[in-house]
């Protein structure tokens, strides 16, 4: 068997007294897009830096791509894109610039850079600006050309934090097309706080406090949640709402549109069909219409933070 392209154990970083990261055990044996998920001040960032042997580390064992994260890292870092939160690239320099300076640091031979480069740019939509400078670029395009430049040389290990952060709609799905690409060969770790980019993932990693709290694909981590979702639609959904949580198995009731959002504590919590009938007698017959929910990742989340 190969070795795993990650294999983390008891991974520790201090700022001062303050832990970091506080024992971080992680294995990833195949390439895939893991997620990695939590509130903020979780260590999401000090992890995605770690990965990429940007920080000076203490483990009882810190492998990346074969490489040990708490000696040389010099080839590691040649095997690997990483994109941070802030836009990193020269900003003086156009769009074509940045991409051959990151070509000579590789040392890509010309032929292979452009070809790379022309695909790349088809890909983003950023053909047509190769000759602008990257600062002029709108914030969706910035993140598209960071994207791009990390992908460029071809990368084993892709790492993104925040990559979509502040972008528009329409340049989201395009980054998430590019990374659904890479995967096929790069392992692509990245850090998001968009619950439908969480759920896209192939598995994700749940930090609170520098530490893993859970980790599982993002159907293992919603069929593990003490919640079952509820939703009854009505012309008045706060009155909905206020008088479900007059249930008692009810934890948490909210308006939202035309209904209420129910969360029923599984343990708690009567048969369905008995949650449905309470809802439909609810005083005035204020529900038109309850149903059941399947789990989303929202309150997967929830369920994960205060766990």
């Amino acid at each position: 068997m190969s070795a795993p392209l990650i294999r983390l154990r008891g991974l520790e970083k201090r700022y001062g007294r303050r832990r970091a990261l506080a024992g971080i055990d992680l294995t990833v044996d195949v390439r895939q897009i893991l997620g990695v998920v939590g509130p903020d001040g979780a260590g999401k960032t000090t992890f995605l830096r770690a990965l990429a042997g940007l920080l000076v580390i203490e483990a009882a064992e810190a492998t990346v791509l074969g490489t040990d994260l708490r000696g040389d890292v010099t080839e590691l870092k040649a095997r690997i894109g990483y994109v941070p939160q802030a836009f990193s690239l020269h900003r003086d320099l156009t769009v074509e610039e940045n991409l051959r300076f990151t070509a000579r640091l590789h040392r890509l031979p010309e032929a292979e850079r452009a070809r790379r480069q022309t695909d790349l740019l088809e890909r983003t939509g950023l053909a047509r600006f190769a000759d602008r400078p990257a600062g002029k670029l709108s914030g969706g395009m910035k993140q598209k050309l960071a994207v791009a430049n990390a992908l460029l040389p071809e990368p084993a290990l892709l790492v993104l934090d925040e990559p979509t952060a502040g972008v528009d709609v329409l340049a989201r799905a395009e980054i998430w097309t590019m990374l659904q690409r890479a995967r096929d060969e790069a392992l692509v770790v990245l850090s998001t706080s968009y619950l439908d980019e969480a759920a896209r993932c192939d598995r994700l990693v749940y930090l609170d406090a520098g530490r893993v709290r859970a980790m599982g694909t993002p159907e293992e981590l919603r069929a593990a949640v003490p919640v079952a979702l509820y939703r009854a639609w009505g012309d008045d959904a706060r009155a909905i709402a206020r008088a479900a949580r007059t249930l008692p198995y009810v934890q948490a009731a909210r308006a939202t549109g035309r209904y209420a959002r129910l969360e029923v504590m599984r343990t708690r919590a009567p048969e369905p069909e008995r949650v449905l009938r309470d809802l439909a007698a609810l005083p005035g017959g204020a529900v038109r219409l309850a149903e059941p929910l399947p789990t989303d990742m929202e309150s997967t989340l929830l369920a994960l933070s205060s766990g």
